[in-house]
């Protein structure tokens, strides 16, 4: 389903999740960042859609853009300039 943008964020504990952003049940719970980012990367890409990785303050520390429209301000691809990496924090 086009623009159900996937969020990976951290929640109670230690533990992050994956879930789509129009707030339905679908989620997935990790043990670790890496495995939910891993996990978020391959459902955005067969979703079309973009990975949206939060850090532990919850604010949004990551753009991964999968789906056909630009993605960033000037409609270059934001994992150009903000590649997803393991030490996100």
């Amino acid at each position: 389903m086009p623009g159900r943008n996937i969020h990976v964020a951290r929640i109670e504990g230690l533990q992050w999740v994956i879930e789509n952003e129009d707030g339905s049940i679908d989620r997935q719970v990790f043990p670790s960042r890496e495995a939910a980012i891993a996990a978020g990367i391959e459902r955005a890409q067969q979703e079309k859609v973009d990975l949206i990785v939060h850090g532990r303050d919850g604010l949004i520390r990551r753009r991964k853009c999968f789906g056909d429209a630009p993605c960033g301000s000037n409609g270059n691809a934001v994992e150009s300039r903000l590649p997803l990496a393991p030490t996100l924090s």
